[in-house]
């Protein structure tokens, strides 16, 4: 039988699963609810049952499972969750709770590092070893691959991208605890906020209706995207600047706006990035949507276990 590899991505409503083989060709992917009760404490045992479930129900056995890579919505080191506050954990030991129970090797990851990850290794025909990927959606998350390894840092905060200050001379909490982080400006409620600030009024709800008026013409619409898209190419050239890599990849709710968003960014970042870099610039679209994440978890598997990818 041959063998598999297994990914997941925990969300606060539903965790998606699928099965893999270590080329990335996609044999079953299912998704079973989250369970917050109790602090959460449910999730680790539903999840090994399901798995042990599905690859019953495929007339496998969970032996013939190489190992499992796990996206999660918050920050993790080797063997625990250091915080989920959605899930209810703090120190939890998801690694350690899952292997018991499946007898199978366990990786953790950060849900953003995750998508970063399946994107750099399935979002594209030709794969780049260093990749910057930001995803803007009603915050903005990320994460960093260099020479293809993710980078999660010392205190497994690596990637939030999100969190970078900005200057403004408005003052907005963000969900972190901080003032003026970049996401306050430059995610989907960042744009929402500013162009009701430049109405005077509320005039929008979501971001995708600051983009309608922009289809239709409205000045101060283009303004707030004007805005937005500074403080974010601002601070991603920041990243650029210090990395140097070869594609930066973008996801999330806004990036669904196409080239209405992806062209200004484009523009914008040539004003910020190093000279030598300018003009050469890499940017595309994220291409995985909501798979990125049980993609990427695989790949951190495969990359644990030292296996190569065919």
């Amino acid at each position: 039988m041959s063998k598999n590899i297994i990914g997941v991505d925990i969300g606060g409503t539903s965790i998606k699963l699928a099965l893999l083989d270590i080329a990335g060709n996609l044999l079953e992917k299912w998704s079973i609810g989250t369970n917050i009760s109790d602090n959460g404490c449910h999730i680790p045992i539903e999840i090994a049952s399901s798995i042990k479930s599905r690859v019953g129900m495929r007339g496998n056995a969970i032996e013939d499972v190489l190992g499992i890579g796990i996206g999660v919505p918050g920050p993790v080191d080797d063997c625990c969750v250091k915080r989920a506050v959605n899930l209810g954990w703090q120190d939890f030991p998801l690694k350690k709770v899952i292997e018991q129970e499946l007898n199978v090797p366990v990786v953790l990851l950060n849900d953003a590092n995750a998508a970063a990850l399946g994107e750099f290794w399935q979002g594209s025909v030709e794969q780049s070893k260093d990749i910057v990927f930001i995803t803007i959606g009603t915050g903005v998350g990320g994460g960093v691959i260099v020479a293809g390894q993710i980078i999660n840092g010392y205190h497994s905060s690596g990637g939030e991208i999100g969190h970078i200050p900005v200057k403004s001379e408005e003052k907005r909490i963000c969900g972190c605890g901080n003032v003026n982080c970049l996401e306050c400006y430059g995610s989907a409620n960042g744009m929402v906020k500013t162009m009701n600030n430049l109405a005077g009024k509320k005039v929008v709800s979501e971001a995708k209706e600051v983009f309608e008026m922009i289809r239709d013409g409205n000045a101060l619409a283009q303004e707030a995207l004007s805005i937005t898209i500074d403080y974010l190419a601002a601070a991603i050239s920041g990243i650029i600047n210090t990395l140097d890599p070869e594609e930066l990849v973008i996801g999330g709710g806004v990036s669904e706006s196409g080239e209405l968003f992806i062209e200004p960014l484009k523009k914008a970042l040539e004003e910020y990035v190093f000279p030598q870099i300018r003009g050469s610039v890499c940017v595309r679209k994220a291409s995985l949507g909501n798979d990125a994440g049980i993609y990427g978890a695989a790949y951190q598997i495969i990359n644990s276990l030292k296996m190569v990818p065919i």
